[in-house]
Formats: structure tokens, C-alpha cells, sequence
């Protein structure tokens, strides 16, 4: 079997909760990322933090599909500010953790309207820190965890889905084509890694190249589906009774 073109599974990537910090002073980056860290630690919860310098810089990461459980984000930045990268954020990940940390307390209206998980005033961090990493953690335990997450080894790039957000995939070859709400993301590995990762979710598997997410059909024929936006999936011979009826059992859950 060829390593480099097949997906490597960290299963402790969900045991793990993953969170970015945007923030354009370098010290206080650094202070939040480790005041941040530690807090969590303390509660016994395994978070991996990344930092960004930038809104721009992280809006280009989330843009290629990583998705975070919680963002830390300053409001006043050079380029775009906080509130417009959490309006990019809402539309592309609505049910992401959206923490505030800001020196200016009179911009705590202005976030209203992109509905952040929390509103943290700088000099009031350190002691509102320990209740806000508990908040965190019980609306992020209490949420479904829906995401998957894999590693090409060969790349190292990590790639991050919410299951809600796939539509279908399909293989090609040695790599698979990912089809989501946002765009198409082509990735390197077996359909049969993805196929696996899926599992105990709403997908059906009409034809051998095919997974596709039922909350995206809309017909199912004798020779192949459509989904909602008119795509159309092929359907293995002989199976379209099988598919009709583990459709129908998905819309009975």
C-alpha cells in the first residue's frame, strides 16, 4: 500500500478540540495563546491552538476548508477588522465558538450582529478567563461533533469537514473529489478512508465511486438520484430498491 497517497487518521484529532487566535500585537498573541492553553488544560480538555497575526491570513486558512471549534478573535486589526472576519466565519461555519477579546468595551454593540459566543473585555481576561473556557467547553460538549478531520502525510495539509456541509464525494482515481455547500476540494487518498470516516452518518453509497449525503436528495430513480441542486449520481444496477430504502429509513429518523 502506497503511505504517501493514502489518508493517515490521528484518532486523537477527535478526542481534540481545535481553536485559532487572531490577534495583531505579537505579545498579547503570545499571552493568549498560552493563558489560553493552560485554562484549558486545567479542565482536562485537549485543545490545539493556532495562531494568526492577521484577519486576512486566517480567513485564507478557513477558506480551504479547516474548520476550528473556536475562534479568538480581536476586533480593531490592520486590513479587516474582527466583525468582518466573523461575518465570513458565520456564513462559512454558523455554529463555530466566536470569542471577543477586545480593549474597546464600546464595540460590544457592534458585534451584535454576528452573534459571538462571548464578548471579553481585555482588562477583565485573566480573571473572566477560567469562566470562559468552561462556557466553552460545555456548549462545544454539548454540541453534536460532526466534523472529520484527516491529514494527507505526504502534504501534511490538514483537511476539515462539518458532515452537514458534504453533499456527495466521489473517487478519482487515487483522490477524491469533495463536493460541499462552500465549493469543490479535491484530496489525495482512498475513497475507502473517507468511506470509513463516514460511517454512522447519513450517506448512502449508490454506486461504488459515490457517497452521497441524503439530506441532499431529493429523487431516486432506477438508474440514478438528483440532489437538490440538480446533480445527478448514478446508481449501481440492480440497487435502486435498496438505496429507495435506506433513504426512506434515514426520513423516518
Amino acid at each position: 500500500m502506497d503511505r504517501a497517497e493514502d489518508f493517515h487518521i490521528n484518532e486523537q484529532i477527535n478526542n481534540t478540540y481545535h481553536a485559532a487566535i487572531v490577534e495583531d500585537e505579537p505579545d498579547m498573541l503570545q499571552y493568549l495563546c498560552s493563558s489560553l492553553s493552560t485554562s484549558f488544560a486545567a479542565q482536562k480538555v485537549s485543545v490545539e491552538f493556532e495562531t494568526y497575526p492577521s484577519g486576512d491570513q486566517f480567513l485564507r486558512m478557513i477558506e480551504e476548508h479547516y474548520h476550528y471549534d473556536m475562534i479568538f478573535l480581536d476586533i480593531e486589526m490592520p486590513g479587516l477588522n474582527g466583525i468582518e472576519v466573523c461575518r465570513k466565519i458565520r456564513k462559512l461555519y454558523p455554529e463555530c465558538l466566536v470569542v471577543f477579546i477586545s480593549g474597546k468595551e464600546e464595540l460590544v454593540f457592534q458585534t451584535f450582529e454576528v452573534q459571538p459566543f462571548r464578548f471579553i473585555r481585555k482588562n477583565l481576561y485573566a480573571s473572566q478567563l477560567p469562566a470562559l473556557t468552561a462556557a466553552c467547553t460545555d456548549r462545544l460538549r454539548s454540541q453534536s461533533r460532526k466534523i472529520i478531520q484527516f491529514r494527507e502525510p505526504y502534504s501534511g495539509d490538514l483537511f476539515s469537514f462539518h458532515v452537514d456541509e458534504i453533499k456527495y464525494i466521489e473517487a478519482l482515481g487515487k483522490s477524491c473529489q469533495i463536493e460541499t455547500i462552500s465549493g469543490t476540494v479535491i484530496v489525495k487518498g482512498k475513497f475507502m478512508v473517507l468511506e470509513n470516516l463516514l460511517k454512522g452518518y447519513s450517506f448512502l453509497k449508490p454506486h461504488r465511486s459515490y457517497l452521497v449525503n441524503c439530506s441532499f436528495i431529493y429523487y431516486i430513480g432506477k438508474q440514478y438520484l438528483k440532489l437538490t441542486d440538480q446533480t445527478t449520481i448514478p446508481i449501481s444496477r440492480n440497487k435502486a430498491e435498496l438505496i429507495k430504502q435506506q433513504f426512506l429509513q434515514y426520513n423516518m429518523q
